[in-house]
């Protein structure tokens, strides 16, 4: 009974609903061997990713205010990785006598700036569009990761990188109820691994490029989230419209 408990656990709720007794029996009548063990792996697996259990499939309807977040989000994730390959290759290790050229990191501390401000819009946009589906702690996240853009653009480097991990961090449980689970997790990690970078760079006294490395993956992250942005809410989160007050005038009068 333990070994069927584990492995139904493996698969996501609405399928251990499903088909948890059947499972169960079936595991009681045959016990696994390894090789079934791995099939039923590979099969809990494909259904987290691939959940198709649904009697009605899911419906989202994007507007005009979805595509921007995408595209904003998208734009955001590129500059974001110009900014931070410029850095990475170009800057020269603190003390050297290499010389900087100066209108190549002009471009990479703007793709930077328009980067953030392009990340606040898509952070504030999360908060006030789906607001329902990120509840008190995930809007708080949002807010939290966008202010840490200010604090950065203002000089308080270190202040901004604790605000936007810990903000994206809180972000990222309800994030997952938007885009797929895998893209708030990879945000999130993208994130901290900026932070240790930035933070390894400075601890380094800027003698190890190295460390610049690690952060490499945050405006892919960016640019795959603006991407999922794209399918708009869900037909069931929208707000029901309101009756035109015109029409309920003259249907009363009639």
């Amino acid at each position: 009974m333990a070994t069927g408990t584990w492995l139904l656990r493996l698969y996501p709720e609405r399928w251990r609903a499903r088909y948890g007794e059947e499972f169960t029996e079936l595991i009681l009548a045959r016990p696994p061997s390894p090789r079934d063990r791995l099939d039923i792996l590979r099969g809990a697996v494909d259904a987290r990713l691939n959940p198709q259990l649904s009697d009605e499939p899911v419906i989202r309807i994007p507007t005009a205010a979805d595509r921007f977040l995408a595209l904003a989000g998208v734009l955001a994730g590129a500059l974001f990785t110009v900014w931070a390959s410029i850095i990475a290759a170009a800057s020269p290790t603190w003390g050297s006598m290499e010389l900087v050229d100066e209108g190549l990191m002009a471009t990479a501390y703007g793709a930077g700036i328009l980067g953030m401000v392009l990340a606040v819009c898509v952070l504030l946009g999360l908060a006030a569009r789906y607001a329902d589906e990120l509840g008190p702690v995930g809007a708080l996240g949002a807010i939290i990761a966008a202010l840490a853009f200010f604090f950065a653009v203002s000089g308080a480097s270190i202040v901004g990188l604790l605000l936007l991990t810990g903000g994206t961090v809180a972000l990222a449980p309800s994030l997952a109820r938007i885009v797929h689970p895998l893209v708030a997790t990879g945000l999130a990690l993208a994130t901290i691994l900026l932070a240790l970078a930035m933070l390894g760079f400075v601890g380094s006294g800027g003698q190890t490029t190295f460390w610049l490395i690690w952060g490499g993956g945050f405006g892919p992250a960016w640019m795959i989230l603006g991407f999922s942005l794209r399918r708009g809410r869900r037909a069931d989160r929208l707000p029901a419209a309101r009756p035109d007050s015109s029409a309920s005038a003259s249907t009363a009068g009639a």
